[in-house]
C-alpha cells in the first residue's frame, strides 16, 4: 500500500491530485474551479439530480488541530451550499474519533464519515489507482521511502549530496512539456541533451531525469570536469546514469567562438556512442542552446555525428500562464521567506506583473523567493528590489559582489572562474592561497590564515554551491556571466589572474578567454605586460604530473606537457616576445625527459604541430628541432598502434611530401 504523508505536495499540487483520483475513482468529471476564495467548494460534479461538492484541506504543517479550526469557519458555507453529497479530502492522518469529530463540526445532515477521506484513506486509493500514482511525480519521487531507498544503496552513497540536493528541490518543480519530451527521448536513444536559454529550468529538469533513474536503481556517474571522467567510469552492463551539467560550458567554449581544443568534440561523440552502445547506460547533458548551436557549427564531427537528434529545447515558451504562476506558488509555500514578504508580493496583485514579466524565469523566482538573497532588502523595498532583479539579474549580482563580499570573497570566485566554474576543494584552495598572496600584495590588504574557509561561507548560496561533498562550482552560469564581465571590464584582474596562477590549466583557460571575442581587452591589456606575462607562466610549465596516491599508485593531474607547449606556441605567436622563444626551447627539453619514462600523448602532440602550422611570427620559425622532434617523436608513437581518428589527425597535420615516407 502507499504510504504517503504528502509533505512534498503544496496545496495546488494536492488538490490536482486529489481530482485525478477521486475522478479515478467515481469513473466521472469533477469541475475544478481557480484558485481563491472558494465559498466551500475546490470541485463540483453537479449532472442529473446529483449535487456533489468536494473541498480539499491540505494541512500539512498545522495538523489536525488547524483543520479542525478551519472547519468551523467553512460550517456555515457548506451549509449555505446545501450540496446533496459533500466530500471533504484532507492531507491530515485521522482516527474514527477524529471523523465523528469532524462530522459534528459540519453536520451529521450534511456529512457522513464515509465521505472524510483522511491521509490514510487516500494512500488506500493511491495503491487502487497506480496510474494516478505514477502521474503525479512528486507525490512519489520525492517521498522519504525513495529518498531512504536511493541513499541506502551504497554504490550511490558518493553521490548522497546530488541527492539529497535534488530531493529538496522537487517540490518547488512544475511539470512542463518538456519533461516528458526529454523522458521519451532518454528512454529511445539512452541519452538526452537539454538545451535551452540561461534561467529557464535546464538543470531542474535534467535533475528530475537523474532522480527518477536513481529510484529505479541507476548508479549516478555526476561527472565534474571532462567527458572523460565518464569514460573512465564507464562500467559495461552495470546500471550507470551519467550526468553532466552545462557540459560545454557556460564561458570558455562558448564565448570564445572557436571549435573544440583537444579533440573533445571526438570524445564526445565517442563516449555518446559507447552510452548507447549499452542497454544499461544512461547520460544527460544539459548545455545552453546558442553554445550547442555554435558547436555544430564549429565542428564538421559534431554535424555530421546525429547529437542534435537527442536535445529537447527547453523554452519559457513550454509554460503556460498557469504553469508560471505554480512556480511562483510553489516557490513561495515551500520557501522561507517571511510573511511580510509575500505579501508584499500579493498586495495589489503585484505577482501578475511578476508572472507577466518578459523576462520572467524559474531561476529569477528562485532568487526573489529566498530569504538569505534578500534578507538585506527591507520588506518596503522588497517590490523595487523584485523589479530591478526582473530587468536585469546581472546588476544584482554585481552590486553584491562589488559591495557585499570581501576581497577574500573576490579572490575565491576570480580563482573558481579559472577553474571554469567548478572544481574540488582541494584544488580550488590552492587556487586561492596563490591568488589571495599575489593580489594582497599588489592591493596591500591582510590576509589571514582563515581566509578560504571565511570565503567559503560568505559565498555559499549565494554565489556558490556543493556540487558534492568535497567539490564546490558557481551558483549558476550567471555568476560566470558576472565574473567574464568583471574580468572583462577590469582587465588587471587578468593580470593578477595569471601572475597568481597556481597551474599551468588556470593560464591556459584566461588564454582562452582573451583569445575569445569577449576577451579583445583583456587581450589589448596582456599585450601591454609581455615580460610579465612570460615571467609569470614560466614556473608554471614545469609543474609535475604525478601526484603519489600511496601504495605505490600515481595519478596524473593537469594538462600534459605536449598541451602545455602547444599552447605556448600560441601564445608566443601572439606577443612576439623573444622571452617565450626562451620558455618555449625549456619545455622542449622538459618534454624530451619526460618521453624518457612516459609514452608520448599523440593527440596533445598533434596539437603541438598544429600550433607550429598556424604561427604568423617568423621568428618561430628559427627553432624548426622543436617542430621535427615533436613530429618524429609522435610518429614514432603512432606505429606502436593509435586509434584510427589519431591518425587522421596526424595526416592533417603533416606536409603531404612527409606522409608516404613517415608513414
Amino acid at each position: 500500500m502507499a504510504d504517503y504523508d504528502f509533505h512534498q505536495l503544496s496545496p495546488h499540487d494536492f488538490e490536482n491530485m486529489a481530482r485525478d483520483l477521486l475522478q479515478a475513482d467515481w469513473g466521472i468529471i469533477l469541475e475544478s474551479f481557480k484558485t481563491g476564495k472558494d465559498g466551500g467548494v475546490d470541485f463540483r460534479y453537479a449532472q442529473t439530480n446529483l449535487r456533489i461538492v468536494v473541498q480539499c484541506k491540505h494541512y500539512v504543517r498545522t495538523g489536525l488541530a488547524g483543520l479542525l479550526r478551519d472547519l468551523v469557519r467553512e460550517a456555515v458555507k457548506v451549509y449555505n451550499l446545501k450540496p446533496q453529497r459533500y466530500v471533504l479530502v484532507t492531507s491530515v492522518p485521522l482516527s474514527p474519533a477524529n471523523k465523528d469529530e469532524i462530522v459534528k463540526i459540519i453536520g451529521a445532515t450534511i456529512l457522513n464519515p464515509g465521505d472524510i477521506l483522511g491521509q490514510d484513506d487516500l494512500n488506500n486509493r493511491l495503491t487502487q489507482h497506480p496510474a494516478i500514482e505514477g502521474q503525479h511525480y512528486k507525490l512519489w519521487l520525492a517521498s522519504r521511502a525513495v529518498l531512504d531507498r536511493v541513499l541506502n544503496n551504497s554504490v550511490i552513497t558518493q553521490s548522497e549530496f546530488k541527492v539529497r540536493s535534488v530531493y529538496k528541490d522537487i517540490p518547488r518543480y512544475v511539470q512542463s512539456n518538456a519533461f516528458p519530451r526529454a523522458l521519451e527521448i532518454l528512454n529511445r536513444d539512452r541519452i538526452v541533451i537539454v538545451a535551452g536559454p540561461p534561467g529557464v529550468g535546464k538543470t531542474t529538469l535534467a535533475n528530475l531525469l537523474l532522480y527518477e533513474h536513481l529510484e529505479k536503481g541507476y548508479h549516478a556517474v555526476v561527472i565534474q570536469r571532462d567527458i572523460q571522467e565518464g569514460q573512465t567510469r564507464f562500467q559495461e552492463g552495470e546500471s550507470q546514469i551519467f550526468y553532466y551539467d552545462d557540459f560545454m560550458g557556460a564561458t570558455f567554449l562558448g564565448d570564445r567562438g572557436a571549435a573544440f581544443n583537444h579533440n573533445e568534440d571526438r570524445l564526445l561523440i565517442d563516449f555518446i556512442a559507447m552510452v548507447r552502445s549499452s542497454p544499461n547506460a544512461r547520460l544527460v547533458l544539459t548545455t545552453r542552446e546558442h553554445i550547442l548551436s555554435q558547436a555544430l557549427e564549429k565542428s564538421e564531427r559534431m554535424r555530421h555525428s546525429e547529437i542534435g537528434d537527442h536535445r529537447v529545447i527547453l523554452q519559457m515558451s513550454d509554460y503556460t500562464f498557469g504553469q508560471r504562476a505554480e512556480i511562483l506558488y510553489n516557490h513561495l509555500y515551500f520557501s522561507e521567506l517571511p510573511v511580510g514578504y509575500q505579501d508584499e508580493l500579493l498586495r495589489g496583485e503585484f505577482y501578475f506583473q511578476i508572472i507577466r514579466h518578459h523576462k520572467y524565469n524559474p531561476r529569477l523566482i528562485e532568487w526573489l523567493s529566498t530569504y538569505r538573497r534578500v534578507k538585506n532588502v527591507a520588506v518596503a523595498d522588497y517590490r523595487d528590489f523584485v523589479l530591478s532583479l526582473l530587468q536585469d539579474s546581472a546588476e544584482i549580482w554585481r552590486h553584491a559582489y562589488e559591495n557585499e563580499i570581501s576581497d577574500a570573497g573576490r579572490t575565491f570566485l576570480l580563482a573558481l572562474f579559472t577553474l571554469n566554474g567548478k572544481t574540488g576543494l582541494t584544488i580550488l584552495e590552492k587556487a586561492f592561497t596563490a591568488l589571495h598572496t599575489a593580489r594582497a600584495e599588489r592591493y596591500g590588504f591582510q590576509r589571514r590564515p582563515e581566509d578560504f574557509r571565511v570565503a567559503f561561507r560568505e559565498l555559499a548560496g549565494a554565489f556558490i554551491k556543493h556540487s558534492s561533498a568535497s567539490s564546490v562550482e558557481v551558483l549558476d552560469p550567471s555568476v560566470l556571466d558576472l565574473l567574464i564581465a568583471v574580468v572583462r571590464n577590469t582587465t588587471d584582474n587578468a593580470i593578477d589572474l595569471i601572475s597568481g596562477a597556481n597551474s599551468f590549466d588556470q593560464i591556459a583557460r584566461v588564454w582562452s578567454f582573451a583569445n575569445s571575442a569577449q576577451g579583445q581587452s583583456v587581450m589589448s591589456a596582456l599585450s601591454t605586460k609581455a615580460e610579465q606575462v612570460a615571467a609569470s607562466i614560466e614556473p608554471r610549465l614545469y609543474d609535475p604530473r604525478k601526484v603519489p596516491m600511496g601504495n605505490g599508485n600515481i595519478a596524473y593531474v593537469g594538462m600534459t606537457f605536449e598541451k602545455r607547449l602547444a599552447v605556448l606556441i600560441e601564445i608566443a605567436d601572439h606577443f612576439q616576445h623573444p622571452r617565450f622563444l626562451q620558455l618555449i626551447k625549456k619545455l622542449f627539453d622538459r618534454l624530451k625527459v619526460e618521453w624518457r619514462t612516459e609514452a608520448v600523448n599523440i593527440s596533445d602532440g598533434i596539437e603541438i604541430l598544429r600550433s607550429f602550422n598556424r604561427i604568423c611570427w617568423p621568428t618561430l620559425d628559427t627553432i624548426p628541432d622543436i617542430f621535427f622532434g615533436c613530429r618524429d617523436a609522435v610518429i614514432a608513437e603512432a606505429e606502436k598502434g593509435c586509434p584510427s581518428d589519431n591518425l587522421r589527425e596526424l595526416i592533417s597535420v603533416l606536409p603531404s611530401d612527409e606522409i608516404e615516407e613517415d608513414l
